[in-house]
Formats: C-alpha cells, sequence, structure tokens
C-alpha cells in the first residue's frame, strides 16, 4: 500500500516497472510485426467496430479480424474500406479484400461485390444503446455529438463543419472517449451519495459504463484502471500517490496490450495525465472559489497541453486555445454529461428537448470560439518529439521535490 500513497515512496519502483514493461512490450511488438510487412488477398472474416463513415467512394470503418485466409491478422485491428457500398447492416461478415499491411498499420480494401457470409449483428448492450439514442434523439447535430461524446463512435461521424470547430479551438480531445469522460462519469456518481457509498457507486457505475457503453481504447482503461486504484487506496485509509497510480496503471495495460506501446492516444492519454499530476504539485490546491474554479482548471488545461503538444507536432498541429476553452467548454458539457447519464440509466426514457438544447449551445459556444486561430505547427520528428515530453516531464519532477522539500522544511529558528 505504501507505493502508492504520498509522500514519494513507491514511486522510483513504479517507474522502473513502467520503463522495464514499455521496454518488454516494444520487444513483443516488433517481434510480431516482424513478419507484417506484405501485400496480398484473400478471404477476412471481420467484426465491425463503431459506426462505419460514408465517403465519396463508399464506407470505411475500424474492424476486428475474426478468421479468414491470413492467419497473422487474427485478433487485429484493422482500417477497412468498401467502395461502392452506402450501408453495412451487419456486424460481422466475411469479404474477399486487398491486405496491404506494414507494420502496426493494416488496411483492408475492396467492393461491395465482394462481401460474403454475412451474419446478423450482434444485439450488444452498446448496440442497443446506439440504437436507441440515435432513434430519440432527432437534431441531426447533437445526435452526431451525442454519439460521438458520449459513446466513443469515431469522430469521422461528426458534419464536417463541427469536426473543423472543434480542431480550430483544440477542443477535439473532449470528443475523444478519454480521462475527462470517466473521470466526469464517476465524478457525477461519486457525490450522488456520501462517502463511502458514493465511491461504490462511482466506481461501479464507471466500470458498467466502460466495459459495456465505450469502446476499449487506451486512454479510457488507462482512466478507469487509475480510478479502481484510487478508490481502493482512499477504503484502504490511505493517501493516493497519483504518479504511483498513473505508472502502474501504464505498466497493467503495457502487460496486457503490448500494442499500446506504439500507440499515439495511450501517449497522448499518459503524457496529458502525468504532466497535469506533476504540474499540480506546483501550485495551491486550496484557495478562493475563483481560483479552485476559475484559475485551476486553466492551469490543469495548460499542463496538460504542455505534455501533448510536441507529440501532436509530430503529426499534426496542436492550439493554445486549448488551454484557454477547455475549462469553458468543459463546464458546458457538465450538465450535458449529468443529463446524458440520466438518459442512459433510463434508457433514453427521459424528454429529450433538455439533452438537444444543451448540446446545442456547446455547439454554438465552439462554433463562436473558433473565430479565434490559436493554432501552431512545425515540422517535429517522432524521436524529438518523446525526447522533449520526456525531458518536459523529468524537469517538472524535480520542481516538484524541490517544491516539496520547501514545503516540509522546518522554519530556521
Amino acid at each position: 500500500m505504501s507505493t502508492f500513497s504520498l509522500p514519494e515512496r513507491g514511486e522510483l519502483f513504479q517507474l522502473l516497472l513502467f520503463v522495464s514493461l514499455l521496454l518488454f512490450a516494444l520487444w513483443r511488438v516488433e517481434r510480431d510485426q516482424r513478419f507484417m510487412w506484405f501485400e496480398e488477398e484473400g478471404v477476412v472474416d471481420l467484426k465491425l467496430l463503431g459506426v462505419p463513415v460514408e465517403t465519396d467512394r463508399g464506407l470505411s470503418f475500424r474492424a476486428e479480424v475474426l478468421g479468414g485466409d491470413i492467419a497473422d491478422l487474427y485478433g487485429r485491428k484493422v482500417f477497412v474500406s468498401i467502395y461502392g457500398l452506402k450501408d453495412l447492416p451487419v456486424e460481422t461478415f466475411s469479404l474477399y479484400a486487398k491486405v496491404r499491411a506494414k507494420g502496426d498499420k493494416v488496411f483492408l480494401s475492396g467492393s461491395y461485390q465482394d462481401i460474403e457470409d454475412i451474419r446478423p449483428r450482434e444485439q450488444s448492450i452498446r448496440y442497443i444503446y446506439l440504437k436507441r439514442a440515435q432513434e430519440k434523439t432527432k437534431d441531426p447535430q447533437v445526435k452526431a455529438l451525442l454519439l460521438t461524446y458520449l459513446f466513443g463512435e469515431a469522430r469521422e461521424s461528426l458534419p464536417q463543419d463541427m469536426q473543423y470547430y472543434f480542431l480550430k479551438t483544440g477542443l477535439v480531445h473532449l470528443l475523444v472517449i478519454s480521462g475527462f469522460h470517466v473521470g466526469m462519469v464517476f465524478l457525477l456518481l461519486r457525490y450522488a451519495l456520501p462517502y463511502p457509498y458514493g465511491l461504490l457507486l462511482g466506481i461501479l457505475g464507471v466500470s458498467l459504463y466502460v466495459l459495456f457503453l465505450v469502446p476499449k481504447e487506451a486512454p479510457v482503461l488507462r482512466a478507469w484502471l487509475m480510478i479502481l486504484l484510487w478508490v481502493f487506496v482512499r477504503l484502504s485509509e490511505g493517501r493516493p500517490n497519483a504518479l504511483g497510480i498513473l505508472l502502474l496503471s501504464g505498466s497493467l495495460l503495457l502487460l496486457i496490450e503490448p500494442e499500446f506501446s506504439q500507440s499515439f492516444s495511450f501517449w497522448l492519454s499518459f503524457f496529458a495525465t502525468l504532466y497535469i499530476i506533476l504540474g499540480l504539485r506546483l501550485v495551491p490546491k486550496d484557495g478562493s472559489a475563483f481560483y479552485r474554479y476559475g484559475v485551476l482548471p486553466h492551469l490543469v488545461s495548460f499542463f496538460a497541453f504542455m505534455g501533448v503538444s510536441p507529440l501532436l507536432l509530430s503529426f499534426t498541429h496542436t492550439s493554445a486555445g486549448s488551454v484557454v476553452f477547455s475549462p469553458l467548454v468543459g463546464y458546458l458539457f457538465l450538465p450535458f454529461t449529468a443529463y446524458g447519464l440520466l438518459e442512459l440509466f433510463t434508457f433514453f426514457s427521459l424528454p429529450v428537448p433538455p439533452l438537444e438544447l444543451m448540446g446545442k449551445a456547446v455547439i454554438q459556444v465552439v462554433e463562436l470560439l473558433s473565430v479565434f486561430d490559436l493554432r501552431v505547427g512545425f515540422d517535429l520528428s517522432v524521436r524529438g518529439s518523446f525526447a522533449i515530453s520526456t525531458l518536459g516531464a523529468f524537469l517538472l519532477y524535480l520542481l516538484s521535490l524541490v517544491s516539496t522539500s520547501s514545503k516540509h522544511k522546518a522554519p530556521s529558528p
């Protein structure tokens, strides 16, 4: 228990464990991908993941390979494009596809005429909720926002103008199911009941949400594991060490899913959380209401921005708007999330107009904020971006040690 409690006991051990499992995961992925450089054709059994996105040439979507002629693909997540197809009302099917694999990316393409062995869509809990939400929500913009924000559907399912607004303002991270969503669900349930029952309700609710309603992506699983460990320490009368909990949750994910070691979503989520944890050690946690609800959220956004910006610059741009706008839009998302949770609990039996009204308010505010262009972009290599983020985290940690030492230093006589 001491490895997860304050002060810094156990942090070095957790760091060594994380680095060891990271190296092991990279070795495993390299070994598995050594033979994943090929181009061929064959029948591939697929299971649809998420909602297909319509393009001018057909449908594109992510899928899991269940079987087929190419054994090296079994169990892998792939990107599929089917030309000439307008609808895909099934979850599992076979496709005679052209397969192109390079490293950890696998691309399949085929025609609608190449679809074989269509099987009925499984009535999973997630699918039933998705269908219900689509039926009840009439406004197309709010429907797209609801499916993306609450259920983790692909961002490409949003209208092009909405994608542009969120990208330009640096708020696209609010649409990706991550620690922000999982933490908000937990906090809303935690304060619904007194201690310790609120913690137990929060754990139960967030576990059901993660396991049954949203895609099990790296940021979601990382946030869920951190909340589980945090509650475990609290119920054991400990003082949770957020850094140790982050490192352990990352270690467990790398052990279970080595592919996360090469996942940008994993590292973006990890560095954002790492910088927030280390940055908050440098600033006061208590103060006036204006500081707690006005200044502190912007500091959190600033630290997250510093953590992810180098990684983002290695393949796209970053926007300082996330620092300024995230707290504001985050507060707007709070009632939208709360009402959305009530809809989940009641299987979308509540009146929909309040949800649509709150969703419209979020969209209109983001559209208004998109007038400001705070985007930054320049070339940065992947290795350079990881080096900068890692060095920055190390410096923040040293500063946090100095800050902690000065706070606990006894006053001179």
